[in-house]
């Protein structure tokens, strides 16, 4: 198995509706792509435990943290180069996303 792992942070901006619209829009990207075997995403909840952010000086927190697993890496790479993928970043991210932070490894 292979593991994405990305976090998010919104452009200060960000339209209210262009985020909600991001996540109903989602469900469909990950449902339209085969190679996707489980997914997992969720906006911050900043449920605490922030004494070690403010004691070390580290950025906030971001507001989306999103998780994808395929059977390899070449999965990983049709579904990041895939004509769907591509249309919903330009349509739903580059709008509302300021910051993007992400991991790819293999999952045992």
């Amino acid at each position: 198995m292979f593991r994405h792992m990305a976090i998010l942070k919104f452009k200060p901006d960000a339209k209210q509706a262009d985020i909600d619209a991001y996540f109903a829009a989602f469900p469909g990207l990950m449902a339209s792509l085969p190679v996707i075997k489980a997914w997992n995403i969720g906006r911050n909840q900043g449920a605490g435990g922030e004494t070690h952010v403010k004691k070390g000086s580290f950025a906030p927190n971001y507001d989306v943290g999103l998780m994808m697993d395929f059977e390899s890496g070449a999965d990983y790479l049709k579904y990041t180069e895939s004509p769907e993928h591509q249309a919903f970043f330009a349509k739903y991210c580059v709008p509302i996303l300021a910051e993007r932070v992400v991991a790819q490894f293999k999952k045992d």
